[in-house]
């Protein structure tokens, strides 16, 4: 059975740690993931609607999302796997575990800061959150 792997990238070098662990171990299954590579962009305030037209916000988020993903996309296409593009529009831990639901991820694979201890627990990460939203393991990857 392949599995399906959520992976968020919010186009930061940390982010990038999760598809770098894909890629270091993809030799070790005998078939390699469905890789599903997500950008979640901020919902931006709803006053600016009365500026910007619904469509023009619809393609900034899409073009913003994607330019998130490509350093991602383009790591993985070099050894050889493929993924899955999406942009979502949301507050980025309940829009990460609700795409897992809705898409039957197998599990969650999440770069992180590292930030631990009261650093970590002030600023109430993504990660964090995602982890106690998911309802399919998260894997914190450093």
């Amino acid at each position: 059975m392949t599995q399906n792997w959520l992976v968020p990238i919010d186009g930061s070098e940390t982010a990038l740690n999760s598809i770098d662990w894909i890629i270091r171990h993809a030799a070790e299954w005998r078939e390699p993931p469905l890789v599903q590579l997500i950008n979640v962009q901020a919902t931006l305030p709803n006053d600016i609607g009365r500026f910007i037209n619904a469509d023009t916000i619809r393609e900034f988020h899409l073009e913003a999302g994607m330019a998130a993903l490509v350093a991602a996309r383009d790591r993985l296409a070099a050894a050889g796997l493929t993924a899955e593009l999406h942009v979502l529009v949301g507050e980025a831990a309940a829009a990460i575990t609700d795409f897992a639901d809705s898409h039957g991820c197998s599990q969650i694979l999440l770069g992180t800061h590292g930030r631990s201890g009261l650093a970590g627990t002030l600023l109430g990460s993504v990660a964090m959150k995602v982890v106690h939203l998911a309802n399919v393991p998260v894997l914190l990857i450093r």
